[in-house]
């Protein structure tokens, strides 16, 4: 079962040696690394380039000239490889020793389309949450409770990534359960790791605009909605209890966004 490492990379110079260091922690001999540069400003590019493949890492450097976005970039990398699995990796967070071929092996195993993973949340200040684990279980039921991993904890088959259509490039949130929606209307089988994978870094990014605040609660609230009306359509009585959840979703009012 041949695998990929697929990295989105922009104004990430200080943080992407970590995630190609975890991904040679994989030990995996030969194991394909594809990073894309989308078009960064912080010498990102240059970084990439200097580092060296060796006998666990085949690093190859695919450069955007124009900023497309994250989705645009792990499609870049998907178009780039052959292995039948893809590992996301996003550029600042890191994979745990054995995380690959331990979810290689589960999706063996659930004969899986996709693995959903376990993961940690870590701060730039050196703290670290407790582990994050996937729900289990009904896979609609993950989905809609926000409990499917994220990106860099789950495992993807190439296939039924390129089945359903790819990574929307015009999504700016929600892109990892949105693409998980699409896969899961045809019928992918998702499998669960609930060992903790990865670490996935919390950045601060500065004050975010109440805009930006909005538009992304919005996605989120829509997303669920077309869960619940999928749901509906293909069977109410078999899915009750995940239309109950995204029921709930959708008649929460979030204050900061409708008003107090």
């Amino acid at each position: 079962m041949k695998a990929a490492v697929v990295i989105p990379c922009h104004n990430v110079a200080a943080l992407v040696p970590r995630a190609i260091a975890s991904v040679r922690d994989q030990g995996i001999a030969g194991l394909e690394v594809i990073a894309v540069d989308d078009a960064s400003e912080d010498g990102t590019l240059e970084a990439l380039r200097a580092i060296s493949s060796d006998a666990y890492v085949k690093l190859r450097v695919i450069a955007l000239t124009k900023r497309s976005g994250a989705c645009a970039a792990r499609n870049a990398g998907l178009a780039a490889t052959d292995a039948e699995w893809v590992q996301f990796l996003d550029a600042d967070d890191a994979l745990r020793p054995g995380k690959i071929l331990r979810q290689l092996a589960i999706a063996q195993r659930d004969k899986a389309d996709a693995v959903a993973g376990a993961y940690i949340n870590r701060y730039e200040d050196g703290r670290i949450d407790e582990e994050v684990r996937p729900l289990g279980g009904d896979p609609w039921m993950a989905l809609v409770r926000t409990r499917i991993g994220t990106t860099s904890a789950n495992l993807f088959r190439r296939q039924a990534v390129l089945d359903a259509g790819g990574w929307d490039k015009g999504l700016r949130s929600s892109q990892d359960y949105e693409l998980l929606f699409r896969m899961l209307k045809r019928d992918a089988v998702i499998a669960w790791d609930m060992e903790p994978g990865c670490e996935v870094l919390k950045r601060a990014r500065g004050s975010i605009s109440r805009t930006d605040e909005q538009a992304n609660w919005l996605r989120y609230i829509e997303l669920r909605r077309a869960m619940r009306d999928h749901l509906v359509a293909i069977g109410p009585g078999a899915h009750a209890a995940a239309i109950a959840a995204a029921d709930q979703y959708l008649f929460m009012r979030h204050p900061r966004t409708f008003g107090a």
